[in-house]
């Protein structure tokens, strides 16, 4: 029932700041859920396109290229768009957190498909603290079968080797070493040795790389941890309560952009409540309660501890300070009556529209920080009204950082106007006739700048939207009675 004690962020989407020079150039899947053949999505700009030349950021590890800061994902119920989240977020657990020993590796391959032994494939390049990468593996639920890693290290020209990783059939791994990690020294050769021979099928070298301390690869693995953001659709920002009670600067940007989108929010604080176990667990089971109070009495004197779903009030952080005393901490809600009265609010009584835009805003402000983050956001639009995504993503594109990204999947199609979006900015996940996703796009297809986008998307012309067919077939409707269109 403890979300976490002392902040594990890696459960939220916490700002977190790390060196410049961090942005998401390509990233390929291959058999992958909905995804049967391999499938690239890009951010790199699209030359001779004269539209918001604002929008590029000019990337100094990627050789001058211009790279894309946001990018919309279009497609129809299940063509795939989620899916496209769900490979990030596969390869971003693995790299991270590896696995278990003598275990399956979890991966989800194309079903539809009489190639039920064939590999999975991730590959990503980015740039990050200055230098460009280029890291990728191939793997089934047995072993890694492939994994390699090219770079061009700051201050160079040219792509060099870090290793390249094979595992036969017969589960005997192999790596083949660049210059950058192999050294000259007889003692690094030998713990490379021993690095490769420790190193089990089913873990990645990276993974087993970085926790033996191997320097040089460790920033790909933070790049993986604190830059690659992926908020799903149904998340909820963990850090709300202690951003507000230690960022002055985040909660009058949360209270305004609150106040500016016509939710009824004066402003947004937080409650300091002594913690009463009877009053702020009802409901809550005897043992459950027992265990919970337990729990906390274990925790470290000065320690703040995130709650979810135990404390009635919505997300709550507990505090116990030297005494053992334990204050709680809850979100509230300003609104004015009548008369220009402050009456709070507790976060549940907000609208569930008003609960999605406060875990949402967090996001916006980081993207105007020096944060440095790739975000990518499932379904922006859910529960928001069309003309607050659009302010939404006009915000986040007006007060962006150069340094941070967002890309997002959305049904939304008020957000497809080219007086927003560069044609490079939107994209289509789309699913054929055999059940296989494939994203491309709009630049792929010619067009011209006064072209209403939103109306030759809902008419088919760059397809990823659903077809449906004769609602008689139903049975819902007497075949006799004429429609009206």
């Amino acid at each position: 029932m403890i979300l976490n004690t002392g902040i594990d962020y890696d459960t939220g989407y916490k700002i977190l700041s790390t060196i410049a020079g961090t942005m998401l150039i390509q990233f390929t899947i291959q058999n992958f859920i909905s995804f049967k053949d391999e499938t690239t999505f890009t951010m790199l700009g699209v030359e001779g396109d004269q539209q918001h030349l604002d929008h590029l950021a000019q990337d100094s590890a990627g050789k001058g290229r211009s790279v894309l800061p946001v990018a919309a994902i279009y497609g129809a119920n299940a063509a795939g768009k989620s899916n496209l989240i769900k490979a990030l977020e596969f390869a971003q657990r693995i790299v991270v957190k590896g696995t278990r020993s003598n275990t399956l590796i979890p991966i989800s391959p194309f079903k539809l498909s009489s190639q039920e032994n064939r590999s999975s494939k991730f590959e990503f390049i980015f740039t990050y603290q200055g230098s460009q990468y280029s890291y990728g593996f191939e793997l089934n639920k047995e072993q890694i079968l492939q994994e390699w890693l090219y770079g061009i290290p700051i201050g160079k020209k040219r792509e060099i080797l870090y290793f390249e990783r094979m595992t036969s059939s017969q589960k005997e791994t192999t790596v083949e070493f660049g210059s950058i990690l192999k050294g000259r020294s007889e003692k690094r050769q030998k713990f490379l040795e021993f690095l490769t021979e420790g190193t089990r099928p089913n873990q990645l070298f990276l993974t087993e790389a970085v926790d033996r301390n191997v320097q040089e690869l460790m920033p790909i693995l933070e790049w993986f941890k604190f830059v690659l953001t992926i908020i799903p659709a149904d998340a909820n920002y963990k850090g709300l309560v202690l951003d507000i009670l230690s960022d002055e600067s985040f909660t009058e940007f949360l209270s305004e952009f609150l106040k500016f989108s016509g939710t009824g929010i004066d402003s947004i604080s937080t409650e300091k409540i002594e913690f009463d176990p009877d009053r702020h667990l009802p409901g809550v089971p005897k043992s459950l309660r027992e265990d919970f109070i337990q729990e906390i009495s274990e925790t470290k004197k000065n320690s703040v501890t995130m709650i979810e779903d135990v404390v009635r009030g919505g997300q709550t952080l507990l505090y116990k300070n030297d005494d053992n005393q334990m204050t709680l901490f809850q979100l509230k809600t300003q609104h004015r009556d009548l008369v220009g009265n402050v009456i709070d609010f507790s976060i549940e009584e907000e609208s569930e529209g008003t609960q999605r835009l406060i875990h949402l805003i967090p996001a916006l402000f980081a993207l105007k920080q020096d944060s440095e983050k790739v975000i990518f956001l499932d379904e922006l639009d859910r529960r928001l009204h069309p003309l607050l995504s659009r302010v939404f993503l006009k915000k986040a594109i007006d007060c962006r950082n150069p340094k941070n990204q967002l890309i997002f999947t959305t049904h939304d199609t008020h957000l497809l106007d080219l007086d927003l979006l560069r044609r490079d900015e939107i994209w289509f996940v789309e699913k054929d006739e055999h059940g296989s996703s494939t994203c491309y796009s709009l630049a792929e297809f010619k067009i011209r700048p006064d072209l209403k986008i939103e109306k030759g998307y809902l008419n088919g012309r760059f397809g990823s939207i659903p077809f449906f067919g004769n609602p008689q077939n139903l049975g819902w409707i007497d075949s006799e009675t004429p429609l009206s269109v």
